[in-house]
């Protein structure tokens, strides 16, 4: 079965939700965030964190992070996707097997000393920049944070050992303030907002180019555009689902244009619900009556007035 988006004579899928570094769309405020976190790693300051709610691409951010210091010969990178862990022991084990070392389960102490051994030999006498990146950082527990804190204090005067780059929920932040110590470790603070309607348009071009639109082709009708950009309330991962979707539909009924009632029914499939806009209130019939009924009364009373002046 041929692939939906070849209706539309693309050569990529422009919705599929992975966070592909290919349709990374680094505009305005992406852009400012993935320069902050890359000063912060090229300078070995130590913790950032990056906070936004569900859906508004944090790991797009992170993916596309990730591709540019993979390239980077200079930069040793451990990823953590799933930080939840049981006991400090577990974390600390898996934080070395991210970086390639085989840990055996000893204390948390012994652990710690190795880890430190490692980050300097690799810091200091090989002269490259250690990453950590833990994606969903909401779900690390209060012992795994307090971990965290004893890994950043190993230091030379000019550079932390290890950079540490959490990407999670809201509800992060709150966490994060409550434990002072921690949150004095932390260099600098990125918190991703929804995208207001010209960002996310910016986006939807730019998947759709990506993935191989032509100039001057559309795919989306002006007001199944609208609706789309509407329903997807500033958030690139619903907007990349609603916009699957919605092309699904009209491929679905061999139409090579997506329509309003495309993603309307898009829409509805998940649960969302767009009011139509109200017409504008047409003027007051009253006023206009009024007015009419009491100029001839108006001029009738001056009239009267004016006589009776005269006399």
């Amino acid at each position: 079965m041929a692939h939906y988006y070849r209706f539309f004579g693309l050569e990529r899928d422009p919705f599929l939700d992975t966070a592909d570094p290919y349709f990374y769309c680094e505009l305005g405020a992406l852009r400012k965030a993935k320069e902050r976190l890359t000063e912060s790693v090229d300078a070995s300051r130590g913790l950032t964190v990056v906070i936004g709610e569900p859906g508004t691409g944090k790991t797009s951010l992170s993916g596309a992070l990730e591709q540019d210091m993979l390239a980077d010969d200079r930069v040793v990178l451990g990823k953590i996707l799933d930080p939840t862990f049981a006991t400090e022991t577990e974390f600390l084990i898996a934080v070395g097997r991210v970086f390639g070392l085989a840990l055996p389960p000893r204390s948390s102490a012994a652990l710690k000393n190795a880890l430190k051994n490692f980050f300097f030999e690799t810091a200091i006498l090989e002269k490259r920049t250690l990453v950590l990146a833990i994606d969903e950082a909401q779900n690390l527990s209060d012992e795994n944070l307090e971990a965290l804190r004893l890994l950043l204090n190993y230091h030379v005067p000019q550079r932390k050992l290890l950079n540490i780059l959490l990407f999670g929920q809201s509800e992060l932040e709150a966490r994060i303030h409550a434990k002072v110590n921690f949150a004095d470790r932390v260099d600098s603070w990125i918190r991703l907002a929804r995208l207001d309607e010209t960002m996310a348009g910016a986006v939807l071009d730019f998947r759709l180019s990506r993935a191989g639109l032509s100039p001057g082709q559309a795919v989306f009708s002006p007001d199944a555009r609208a609706l789309l950009l509407e329903g997807a309330q500033g958030l690139p991962r619903r907007l990349t689902m609603l916009g699957h979707l919605s092309m699904q539909e009209a491929a679905d009924r061999a139409s090579t244009l997506v329509a309003e009632d495309h993603v309307r029914t898009a829409l509805l499939s998940r649960g969302i619900e767009i009011l139509p806009q109200p017409l504008p209130a047409p003027a007051p019939a009253f006023e206009v009556a009024t007015a009419a009924v009491d100029a001839p009364r108006s001029s009738f009373l001056s009239r009267l007035f004016t006589r009776r002046a005269e006399k």
